[in-house]
């Protein structure tokens, strides 16, 4: 090799480690999780900071949460994801008793914790994750979170509130047909239902790059998963009582039929300290369609939760 080249490769190793920053590369690797099912652990971020645990929803992955692994709160937090069973490059087990106790799904969590060293994290999950949350926060209490932060969902804690303003014909027809779909192990009637589902994801075309990646994500949970996956319990308002130890918020998009109104006030009549903040003109995604708003007060959820964690 040309001593030229030679060198510019010694300089440009030399100088690696000062041009990336530290605080934003990550790491994967598995953790055994419960029953011996292998859980893909993505790591990022400040070593030192405030903790952040992300818990992606159904048909999605650690990855989703990408504009906030690669984003500046890498520079402040550190940052924790993980593909939750089932689900990408996680271990996909059959059996309805892999999905149906939360204690399974409590118990995973507390793995990713403890490999990683997380400490007192807040748990943001979203839509589905938000119950995998709630399934930690029942089997092992609060003694080691700070905060709860759900997206695009209510965790469970309220009974069921139907979306303002009902849900279009159009939308229920096609949520019908995708559920019709998702049972069939051919390819082209998973690529139908994946076409149908990721439009409820967003509102379509903001970030053509995270729909692709949402696509690719969704063909991953294999048929023969996604039944079990919806034995999972949905409520949890036996134990609303839990949230009064910790710091509580909701981040929803305005248009997002999955926090109604009537919901957000129910879960406030029972956590009167619950903060609640509304992403005008967004859907079931905000952490991915506006990242920047996210983040900020994600960020500062954070920052509060864990400093009244310090007293």
């Amino acid at each position: 090799m040309n001593i030229f080249i030679k060198n510019i490769f010694a300089v440009i190793l030399i100088a690696l480690p000062f041009l990336i920053s530290p605080a934003v590369l990550a790491n994967s690797f598995y953790v055994e999780g419960e029953g011996g099912v292998p859980l893909a652990v993505t790591t990022t971020g400040n070593p030192d900071g405030p903790e952040i645990l992300f818990l992606h929803g159904l048909s999605m992955g650690a990855s989703s949460f990408s504009k906030q692994l690669e984003s500046e709160l890498a520079e402040e937090f550190r940052i924790v994801a993980f593909d939750l069973r089932g689900h990408a490059f996680s271990g996909k087990p059959s059996e309805t008793s892999a999905y149906d106790n939360p204690e399974v799904w409590a118990k995973d969590v507390a793995r990713v914790m403890e490999a990683t060293g997380l400490q007192r994290p807040t748990l943001v999950g979203w839509s589905y994750g938000s119950l995998v949350a709630a399934d930690y926060l029942r089997t092992f209490g609060t003694a080691k979170t700070s905060g709860i932060v759900m997206v695009g969902a209510l965790g469970g804690f309220t009974p069921f509130f139907p979306p303002d303003g009902g849900i279009d014909p159009m939308v229920l027809a096609n949520i019908t047909r995708m559920r019709e779909l998702r049972g069939s192990p051919s390819f082209a009637n998973q690529r139908e239902a994946t076409e149908l589902f990721i439009p409820l994801l967003t509102e379509g075309g903001e970030d053509l790059e995270w729909e692709a990646r949402a696509h690719q994500l969704a063909l991953m949970v294999p048929p023969y998963v996604r039944e079990p996956l919806q034995s999972h319990p949905m409520d949890n308002t036996d134990i609303v009582g839990l949230l009064a130890e910790l710091e509580v918020m909701v981040i929803h998009g305005s248009r997002d039929p999955s926090v109604s109104q009537g919901g957000l006030a129910a879960l406030r009549a029972v956590v009167p300290h619950l903060k609640v903040h509304t992403l005008q003109g967004a859907g079931h995604s905000p952490f991915a369609t506006r990242p920047e708003e996210f983040n900020e007060a994600l960020a500062s959820f954070v920052r509060s939760a864990f400093e009244k964690g310090q007293k």
